[in-house]
């Protein structure tokens, strides 16, 4: 688990202005307010267990985008786009860091262990546009989009307001996130030779809809109800809505 905080000023002041972007700020301890003595045991336990798994979640978005920076550098993308991914970059790490908080706000992580290192995309041969192309479409546009889908429904089944007001904060910058990966696949395909690109568009085209179909089903699969949906452990039977392109 990575630490949270420094003894360092230069450094504090870095992840100060990290936070201060999120669109809706969680660093004023709500936490503080969280009413657990209306929750079972169980139901903090698997809670605590839903929220140490999107810490690791966030932080392999950290992992994946940062590798798609490096292409976009490599490919000599526009600064526009170079500057979304490196704020997505920061959105990822800021979700790390709150998730890992509401952790703590369920009683801290002395019973838990989670070990963040040895994550990594790996290298191909590809030419950078087409490997930006590839992490683009499928992370940036069909995972974030499946993950836009859950949390509103997470958002709907929380019965905390804490824990509720962390869902619409990792849900607004998800949905940037989304849009931003839409952009960018359109201006890859735009900028770039097609000849740089068709292994990778040929790939895509072949198993994007079934990378959504299966999204789909991991997410149906999981919503089973249980111990502590309203501190957001699991969603329930009938939570999740119509999901686009599952059919």
């Amino acid at each position: 688990m990575i630490g949270l905080a420094t003894d360092d000023p230069i450094l504090a002041r870095f992840a100060r202005d990290l936070d201060a972007q999120a669109s809706i700020g969680v660093e004023d301890g709500p936490g503080a307010r969280l009413d657990l003595d209306r929750f079972t045991a169980e139901d903090i336990e698997h809670a605590q267990l839903a929220w140490s798994h999107r810490v690791m979640g966030e932080y392999r978005g950290v992992v994946i985008y940062t590798e798609l920076l490096s292409a976009l550098v490599e490919a000599e993308a526009p600064y526009p786009a170079l500057a979304a991914v490196h704020r997505i970059i920061g959105d990822e790490l800021r979700h790390t860091r709150l998730c890992a908080e509401v952790v703590g706000w369920l009683g801290g992580w002395e019973s838990l262990h989670l070990d963040l290192g040895g994550q990594r995309m790996p290298r191909t041969d590809e030419p950078p546009a087409a490997r930006a192309l590839e992490i683009a479409a499928r992370e940036l546009v069909v995972v974030e989009e499946a993950s836009v889908i859950t949390l509103r429904a997470y958002v709907r089944a929380a019965g905390e307001p804490s824990i509720r007001r962390a869902f619409e904060s990792l849900l607004r910058d998800e949905v940037r996130h989304a849009a931003a990966g839409r952009s960018l696949v359109a201006l890859i395909e735009r900028s770039y030779p097609e000849s740089e690109l068709a292994t990778v568009k040929a790939r895509l085209r072949a198993r994007l809809p079934d990378e959504r179909r299966h999204l789909h089903e991991q997410a149906l699969a999981r919503a089973v109800g249980g111990p502590g949906r309203e501190l957001g452990a699991k969603l329930g039977p009938g939570d999740l809505e119509e999901w686009p392109g599952a059919g």
